[in-house]
């Protein structure tokens, strides 16, 4: 019921938004708990560049942006007390993400990650499996990021994740096969970008329904992955996270005071403070 709720919000702009703008009317960041608030962002069309960079700069304002392994460090030693930082990831591998993205990530002195799909950098698939999500073309005309730009995007210092070898519901899929994605997708783009790969995001990322929270979280740290990102919403505390990493997903269009609905505390609590760095 909650993951059918969800999938009718998405399909339904005008009901998700109405929603987020009654939320934002009694929460803000500025009240927002400590803890890690990690983004999920798909793709990052050119006509959206000016709103995902006032949305980072908004976020800018109420805590720290982290790279993941500085992430993973402080929530494996216990997250501090009143600290509140926010991490960007990308899912799938869009070129708008190295294209459009990562020129607002430079400016703003923003790390980030890229969920790769290891099959699709050589050969891409027109439109992404069992999703209409692809909203348009990067700016040099194609969908995936390619070779040349992964080794681009790591040569600028951001991160590289793994998001399986062929973006398959790991849920309808035996242990032998979701093995093979989460090992042959780390493998193939540890080769591919000459780094050791550490992070993984499940497609979709909803326990029970697009992935078994009993069976593919092990086999991913047992594979020598570190983290399993799914898209349970909430923030992370401490080692406890690293199976199941929470993550909210946003998209570049939205107003600022969506983020505020999402992940801000109630207005009537205590205004924490938080700093930014890198952020103009």
């Amino acid at each position: 019921m909650k993951h059918w709720f969800k999938t009718t919000l998405r399909r339904a702009p005008a009901l998700r938004a109405l929603a987020l703008r009654g939320g934002a009317l009694f929460k803000s960041l500025a009240c927002a708990e400590a803890g890690l608030y990690t983004l999920c962002y798909h793709q990052v069309p050119e006509a959206r560049q000016d709103q995902f960079a006032a949305q980072l700069r908004h976020l800018g304002r109420y805590g720290d942006f982290i790279d993941v392994d500085a992430a993973i460090e402080r929530l494996a030693a216990g997250w501090p007390a009143g600290e509140r930082a926010f991490l960007v990831t990308f899912d799938d591998g869009y070129a708008d993400t190295f294209e459009v993205a990562r020129p607002v990530l430079k400016a703003l002195g923003i790390p980030g990650i890229v969920f790769l799909v290891s099959d699709w950098i050589d050969a891409p698939p027109d439109t992404p499996p069992g999703l209409d999500r692809a909203t348009s073309l990067a700016p040099s005309g194609h969908l995936y990021m390619n070779r040349a730009e992964v080794a681009a995007w790591c040569a600028d210092g951001l991160d590289i994740g793994s998001h399986t070898a062929s973006h398959r519901r790991l849920s309808r899929l035996g242990r032998a096969s979701v093995a093979d994605e989460i090992a042959r997708s780390r493998r193939d783009l540890a080769a591919l970008t000459g780094r050791e790969i550490r992070h993984f995001a499940c497609p979709w990322g909803v326990a029970g329904h697009d992935f078994n929270p009993e069976l593919d979280p092990p086999l991913a740290l047992e594979s020598g992955y570190r983290t399993f990102f799914t898209t349970r919403r909430g923030r992370a505390l401490g080692a406890a996270d690293l199976p199941a990493m929470p993550r909210y997903v946003v998209e570049p269009h939205w107003p600022v005071s969506d983020f505020d609905a999402l992940m801000g505390g109630r207005k009537t609590g205590s205004w924490a403070k938080g700093t930014a760095k890198g952020t103009a």
